[in-house]
């Protein structure tokens, strides 16, 4: 009885020692699930469409300006961030049929007294923060971006209403800018400048539209 007894009181300390040996597995920290990771999307020039119309007293002119490059950055199904860059030495005029006076127009808005594409041939807007809109009509702007734009050399800060959508294998950004050209040096036959009366019907509108249409792609 007594090496019974002994025997299990030597089974009682062994697991106990047993036990106080192992080591205790630390508890997995709470709220420490995994974020989703930001995708970067490269603007396809070939897909996007920059759309520009100026207007005048006399009527308006409309083009387009091909895409750069660019570049937007999405995260959780939204646009956080991102650039884009067009080309104005490449601009083109759509809504004037004489090939002479096409050319005339093209040129004079490529001179200094419009956007000086010797020594700016590009415009950017770099798009820093993006706030989303709720409560929307289907298909109208969904997101309020803040940002920059660069025209001439010169940056301004600048808020755009925009429109994101999946697109097949990446995403569709649309926007409309309302653009004052006076603050970005174009200057000329604005009525801010000129007398008004003098210009008569050469008076042109301080600002111009420019749309977006813009295809990022993984």
């Amino acid at each position: 009885m007594k090496n019974f007894t002994l025997i299990a009181a030597s089974l009682m300390l062994a697991a106990t020692s047993f036990a106080n040996d192992k080591k205790a597995v630390p508890a997995a920290p709470a709220g420490n699930k995994s974020k989703p990771a930001a995708v970067t999307l490269k603007v396809d020039p070939a897909s996007s469409k920059v759309v520009w119309t100026g207007k005048k007293v006399a009527g308006s002119h409309t083009g387009s300006v091909p895409v750069k490059s660019g570049e937007f950055e999405f995260k959780n199904n939204g646009v956080t961030k991102g650039e884009v860059v067009i080309d104005l030495s490449a601009l083109t005029v759509s809504d004037v049929e004489n090939p002479e006076y096409n050319k005339k127009l093209v040129d004079h808005l490529k001179h200094e007294d419009f956007f000086n594409t010797e020594k700016f041939p590009t415009a950017s807007y770099k798009i820093e923060s993006v706030q989303e809109v709720k409560n929307i009509t289907p298909g109208q702007p969904n997101a309020l971006a803040k940002g920059k734009l660069t025209i001439r050399g010169i940056t301004k800060s600048y808020d755009a209403k925009i429109f994101f959508n999946p697109k097949d294998d990446g995403y569709e950004v649309k926007g409309k800018l309302e653009i004052d050209r006076t603050q970005y040096g174009l200057k000329y036959n604005s009525k801010k400048f000129f007398d008004a009366k003098a210009l008569g019907d050469k008076v042109i509108s301080d600002k111009f539209e420019v749309d977006l249409d813009l295809i990022a792609k993984k």
